[in-house]
């Protein structure tokens, strides 16, 4: 039989290049998806930090609240005293700034804290609230 003309016969090589092909193949594909899933995690928009108000100063949540009111593009005296609390507040209006000086109720661990905030102009959803350290502004207010 082996010297039968009509039968055809198979290199034993020819199915192993075929299935080294496939797998090639499965590995480039494998690589091209790993590359855009890895590409796509590194280029998400970051996540705006977390406003954990549990362990913040009270400065630092007025601050934050001063900062929420004034992202709709006004800072009226209701936001600012919502934002204030039980602090007393004044305002002056600058041309380039609202400076806010809110002072605590007295407390045992610190009577009278006094902080000056600074929110730049114009408002809108991107304005930062500037808390310079406590004290600072306030001489001249008439507060501590």
């Amino acid at each position: 039989m082996s010297g039968d003309p009509g039968r055809r016969t198979r290199l034993p090589a020819g199915g192993c290049v075929w299935a080294f092909l496939g797998a090639l193949f499965l590995v480039v594909v494998g690589l091209l998806l790993a590359s855009v899933m890895v590409t796509g995690f590194f280029d998400r928009p970051e996540e705006p930090p977390k406003k954990d108000l549990g362990t913040a100063s009270g400065a630092e949540v007025t601050r934050l609240k001063l900062q929420d009111a004034a992202a709709d593009g006004t800072l009226g005296s209701e936001e600012i005293a919502g934002a204030a609390g039980a602090g007393r507040w004044h305002r002056v209006i600058s041309d380039t700034e609202i400076r806010i000086t809110v002072t605590y109720p007295d407390r045992p661990s610190a009577p009278g804290d006094c902080y000056r905030f600074v929110v730049p102009l114009p408002l809108d959803q991107d304005t930062r609230v500037a808390l310079p350290p406590r004290g600072e502004g306030c001489e001249g207010t008439g507060e501590k």
